[in-house]
């Protein structure tokens, strides 16, 4: 990194013009989860699963935008503390690591690239070696509508650096930064709203490679979070279940 260890966003390019090429990847059902079972079969050839399907962390990047539409950040972020609450518990029957970074999510205003460098940096860092499947998406106010903002004018992308300090935000720049180290490490990675299909499109666009690693799911929750975590529980169920030859079997009484 340049001067003094700050990133710069030709930093993030010089990585991602680094990034290896995956082998292309087609489900033969489109169908969530069976399209899930294709995609961590596909994955397991090159994954250690030998002391299981560990998914061990789950993240999700509170930010801010200038768009009112009622969703109430802080009230989110109780209800994921809250022992009782559905993603709280959804994490808890996954025995994973729900995280939450905090990105300034009370500031609407439209970050420097400086600052979408250290964003995606810091993106990068919360992805571990071990990690066998990292789950990620963005909420706060007006996060979707921005995200979807941004959808709407790929027609204006002309380099990702440009399109970011146009269109993107921090929880944009944090995601991205994971999936790059997902990509690097080759770990699977789960992404789920509007910013996470935004990011994966970015991705595509900047490289002009597909990274079969990372899925977009929608599992039709409205909360964020949901979709991600109920994909990595179908994941790890599907991995459990695998050994087991008489699974998926009708029987029928005599």
């Amino acid at each position: 990194m340049t001067d003094n260890t700050k990133p710069k966003f030709q930093d993030i390019l010089n990585l991602m013009n680094d990034l290896p090429d995956y082998p292309d990847f087609k489900a033969d059902q489109i169908e969530p989860l069976s399209y899930l079972q294709d995609w961590l079969s596909h994955h397991s050839r090159t994954l250690d699963l030998s002391k299981g399907f560990l998914v061990n962390r789950c993240a999700l990047y509170w930010a801010g935008y200038d768009q009112t539409d009622g969703f109430d950040g802080k009230a989110f972020v109780e209800t994921c503390q809250d022992s009782n609450g559905s993603l709280n518990q959804l994490a808890s029957l996954l025995d994973t690591d729900l995280q939450i970074f905090e990105l300034d999510p009370h500031n609407n205003d439209r970050p420097s690239i400086d600052d979408i460098a250290m964003a995606t940096s810091y993106g990068m860092m919360g992805v571990e070696e071990s990690t066998q499947l990292f789950s990620a998406c963005s909420f706060g106010q007006g996060v979707e509508g921005a995200s979807q903002n941004a959808l709407d004018n790929l027609d204006e992308f002309e380099n990702l650096e440009n399109f970011m300090a146009k269109h993107c935000g921090l929880d944009h720049a944090a995601m991205m930064g994971a999936a790059i180290a997902c990509i690097m490490k080759g770990i699977p990675m789960i992404i789920e709203g509007a910013s996470g299909l935004l990011i994966k499109t970015l991705l595509k666009k900047e490289t002009g490679k597909q990274f079969s690693n990372i899925i977009y799911m929608d599992l039709g929750y409205e909360l964020p979070g949901h979709s991600m975590i109920a994909s990595a529980i179908y994941l790890k169920t599907l991995y459990a279940a695998a050994p087991k030859t008489d699974c998926g079997k009708i029987r029928q009484a005599a």
